[in-house]
């Protein structure tokens, strides 16, 4: 038995002083300037924090309601990267009063941290509102402009009810557990099974709302439409994150191994994700919106991860949230850099903008899982851990959804090979901008063609512990 962690992540109350400062700032004088370097001071020494020791925290284990273990270490780290790329993102292109926008950047990302470390249904529905309400002024930044008013009262709506819904599973589950932990609830209860399985019926219901899985995402393409490109970015990638992060941190004490009511209701999402997805980007000109779709299909790639359970599961979900993670924000970096995002205005970027098209050219055979990006391997280490645990419908739809990703993707680079037409200039990338598309598409080729670092600290990763295991603060 070895000991669990208990205590308080540094990074959170660096997150929570650099939020306060921030306000400081914004009270005192208006700058972006200012806001930027102090959201990105706050992102980085919240990262570097990561693998300090936790801090005290009253009442021992059993009063934790987060645990900083490896899982929680590995998902925050992400998470922060992310959101320091969407703050240079969001350079110059936020308007008036753009500093408060970093402000709710920085809320957004503690409640992705929340989320991430989460043992506790408290912890997660208020890590889940505190993402959820600085997504909505993030998401209606625009006011002049309709689509923005249209996505942000749609994410309202939504977000609203698929809180209700998750918020009366959890009280279902604390009805039949007693215990306000992590705990799948058993549908052999004491009251017969009808608790326990409506409680585990609307949980999944609501947190598949937030995540956009099928045939709970028909919110997602009109509100990243809307929304500013940053957000977007903030939305297909920090949320996501931080919403599989917990989904796996809920069902890490059940046996998804087996046949049960979650395995069966996460494995047709899982199909219908994959399936669904890609049948929705296939139809769009809109590079926002065809990004929604392929946000959703991965979704499904990472529910098929997590109902693999043995040794390549989890770490092939780690390991495809990193090369996730890289590509989408720099397929997003790169439409703020054009300031496109109709794909007939990227049809001959190769010889307008080289260089630009180039990085949207790795970002998309990335996410098309093409050697030699490292979306590749990531697709092939989660193939891998369903063969393992046999998994062949999942795999099937696996396939088959790679095979429509690949047109839609492989169209975007044929497009942008045209000819280039004459009445399209796109905007001049920022210094900043850049920079930060440079870099995310040399990470991207160069994670797929040396993954063995990536992959060893995926296979260090202990799955995250179960909700006996964090309240008697031990685990075998």
């Amino acid at each position: 038995m070895t000991p669990l962690p208990a205590g308080l992540p540094p990074c959170l109350p660096i997150l929570g002083g650099g939020i306060a400062l921030l306000m400081l700032c914004i009270a005192w004088r208006r700058s972006e300037a200012r806001a930027i370097l102090v959201a990105l001071a706050t992102l980085l020494l919240a990262f570097a924090s990561l693998w300090r020791p936790a801090l005290p925290w009253p009442g021992g284990p059993a009063a934790t309601l987060l645990v900083p273990d490896g899982w929680f270490t590995y998902i925050a780290g992400l998470i922060l990267l992310s959101s320091a790329a969407t703050v240079i993102m969001a350079w110059r292109g936020t308007g008036t009063q753009a500093d408060e926008f970093y402000l709710l950047l920085l809320l957004g990302t503690l409640g992705a941290l929340v989320m991430a470390g989460s043992a506790d249904m408290v912890a997660l529905f208020l890590g889940l509102e505190t993402l959820s309400l600085s997504l909505l002024g993030l998401i209606a930044w625009h006011r002049t402009q309709p689509t923005a008013d249209e996505a942000a009262i749609k994410y309202l709506v939504l977000s609203g009810l698929s809180s209700a819904i998750l918020l009366f599973g959890l009280a279902l589950s604390y009805a039949t557990t007693g215990s306000l932990r992590f705990a799948a609830p058993v549908p052999t209860g004491p009251d017969g099974p009808a608790i326990p399985l409506a409680a585990t019926a609307l949980i999944l219901t609501g947190l598949f709302f937030k995540l956009s899985a099928v045939p709970f995402h028909t919110w997602l393409p009109d509100v990243m439409e809307g929304a500013p490109t940053p957000v977007a970015a903030f939305i297909a990638v920090v949320s996501k994150i931080a919403l599989f992060a917990a989904l796996a941190r809920y069902f890490a004490g059940a046996d998804l191994a087996h046949p049960g009511t979650a395995t069966a209701e996460l494995a047709i999402v899982a199909v219908l994700s994959m399936l669904g997805g890609n049948l929705l980007a296939l139809g769009q000109t809109n590079l926002k919106r065809l990004l929604a779709g392929s946000s959703i299909a991965h979704v499904g790639y990472l529910l098929l991860a997590l109902l693999s359970p043995g040794p390549f599961g989890l770490a092939s979900a780690a390991f495809y949230l990193a090369a996730y993670s890289i590509a989408t924000t720099g397929a997003f970096a790169a439409i703020r850099g054009a300031d496109l995002s109709d794909i007939a205005g990227w049809r001959g970027m190769f010889r307008r903008r080289p260089a630009l098209a180039l990085a949207m050219a790795i970002m998309l055979v990335s996410l098309a899982g093409i050697p030699p990006a490292v979306g590749f391997f990531a697709k092939t280490y989660i193939v891998i851990a369903g063969v393992s645990a046999q998994r062949i419908v999942l795999l099937g739809a696996l396939i088959a959804g790679s095979i429509i990703g690949l047109y839609y993707y492989l169209n975007i680079v044929r497009a942008m090979m045209e000819s280039a037409p004459e009445d399209h200039h796109p905007a001049r990338t920022l210094p900043a901008h850049a920079a930060l598309i440079a870099a995310l598409a040399i990470v991207t080729l160069a994670a797929g063609i040396f993954p063995e670092t990536l992959v060893r600290q995926t296979r260090a990763l202990l799955p995250p512990a179960p909700a006996h295991d964090i309240l008697y603060g031990e685990r075998t």
